[in-house]
């Protein structure tokens, strides 16, 4: 039976003894050789089969539609339960990711003072050069450029940028590892004694950044070297050195940089003697332009007269 989209318990049946069926009952009547009223009884009879059988198939058809309904509502609540778990699981992996994302905290031992001094460490600027494996100056990692850091990495928001340029192509990048000290001293005019500190701490950092352990192992020799090379007990002989390290410390940051050239890089180690006397001897004539006299062992006197002093005055001859 098609599909009833009316009640049938709402329909009622016709009056089939009223003027309105009064020609067919009569036609009926005659045609099957009965009486009038039997024909309007036949007529109501069929009517109310009729219905009987619509009133079963709208209840049956009332089932169907209540049972497709439940089932809709399950199915509905089914792909609800499946979104809310889905997207449980979705805000747990990203509570996940912004947890492996927060700094990880050290273990609080109770009862532990906190340090007599505070502790020096070089700025992020230094640090980050280190960790580019470029050159930088080891003022940054004296007593002063680390007192300096203290000051300038807390006045620099940790989430400030600044522009920098690579490659024709512009990037942001935390300021604090960008931004140079504007107080720096360039290594030849450092004390020996900063050098000396500094070295240290730098050579520290190294390791800390990752660099391979024979170069820092290489440059630990060069700072030994220098500390113990006779030039040291001459007059001057501490800024030559200085002049001598800045020079050379630099030359070799750049040639392990240098991927144009396959040469292989100088063992900064090992000490020049003849590049030492070379500074030695352009100091001695700037000093001495300057008109400034100086007490000095001339280099071709080195080692034959270790002792043997000049006075070297504007007016004296080469």
């Amino acid at each position: 039976m098609p599909r009833l989209t009316l009640d049938p318990n709402l329909e009622v049946r016709p009056d089939f003894a009223s003027a309105a069926y009064d020609a067919l009952c009569t036609a009926l009547a005659a045609a099957e050789g009965v009486d009038k009223e039997a024909i309007v009884t036949r007529l109501s009879d069929a009517w109310n089969v009729e219905n009987n059988a619509k009133k079963a198939a709208w209840d049956e058809q009332v089932r169907q539609d209540e049972a497709e309904e439940v089932e809709a509502d399950l199915a509905r609540e089914c792909e609800r339960q499946l979104e809310l778990e889905e997207r449980r699981k979705e805000e747990e992996t990203e509570r996940k990711e912004k947890e492996k994302k927060k700094p990880k905290l050290k273990n609080v031992a109770p009862n532990k003072l906190v340090r007599n001094t505070v502790r020096l460490r070089p700025s992020r600027y230094a640090i980050h050069k280190l960790e580019e494996r470029e050159y930088v100056e080891l003022y940054y990692f004296t007593q002063e450029g680390c007192t300096e850091a203290l000051t300038i990495d807390r006045t620099i928001a940790q989430d400030a940028f600044t522009f920098t340029k690579a490659d024709e192509t512009l990037l942001l990048k935390p300021m604090a590892s960008h931004k140079p000290s504007n107080k720096a001293v360039p290594d030849e005019n450092l004390t020996w004694r900063q050098v000396s500190l500094a070295k240290t701490t730098l050579l520290h950092h190294m390791s800390q950044a990752g660099w391979p352990e024979y170069l820092v192992i290489m440059l630990a020799e060069f700072y030994l070297n220098l500390e113990a090379h006779p030039t040291r007990h001459e007059v001057d002989g501490d800024t030559i050195l200085l002049h001598y390290q800045a020079q050379v410390r630099r030359e070799w940051h750049e040639a392990l940089r240098n991927a144009d050239d396959d040469e292989d890089v100088f063992d900064i180690s090992n000490i020049n003697d003849r590049r030492v006397d070379a500074i030695g001897t352009k100091i001695w004539n700037a000093r001495r332009d300057e008109g400034v006299p100086r007490l000095v062992t001339p280099p071709t006197l080195q080692g034959i007269l270790p002792r043997l002093t000049y006075l070297v005055s504007p007016y004296s001859q080469p």
